[in-house]
């Protein structure tokens, strides 16, 4: 009476309990999705803007998601979710705007250009002036050591 049931690895007949292993999505990268939308009609900086916009939403739906599902786990502490959210959005939004300040205060090319000159203009004013100036200096210092020793009246 003693029967021996077959191994689940022998045995072809018996159905996979295995789930099968899904491919996490790729990603579509920035040039795809300018390129998605410069083919629905947009121009180049509208279709940056677009791709902007759409990060920025998931971006936020996904924080917005990851509280909610933290007040669901921790129902008896749903500051905590929001706190952590929250920080998450304001260290976010201050890398943005220090970004934002970076790019705005960095010269574009013309204003480079502008200052090398007016910096090189600078320099060879002071080479013009320098010469003068320490010619001044060696006229007056003599002036005083003459006077000094006696040489004047």
């Amino acid at each position: 009476m003693a029967t021996s049931l077959p191994s689940p690895s022998l045995s072809p007949s018996l159905p996979s309990t295995k789930t099968p292993k899904t491919t996490p999505k790729k990603l579509p990268t920035p040039s795809e999705m300018i390129a998605h939308y410069e083919s629905k009609g947009l121009t180049t900086q509208q279709a940056s803007l677009r791709v902007i916009e759409d990060l920025q939403k998931a971006l936020f739906r996904k924080l917005v998601v990851e509280n909610t599902t933290r007040k669901a786990v921790n129902a008896g502490d749903t500051t905590a979710a929001g706190v952590s959210s929250g920080r998450k959005l304001d260290v976010i939004n201050s890398r943005l705007m220090n970004l934002d300040m970076k790019v705005d205060t960095k010269p574009g090319y013309p204003q480079a250009l502008a200052i090398g000159v007016a910096s090189g203009v600078m320099v060879n004013g002071i080479g013009a002036v320098v010469p003068h100036l320490a010619s001044s200096f060696a006229n007056l210092w003599n002036a005083v050591r003459n006077f000094s020793s006696g040489g004047g009246n």
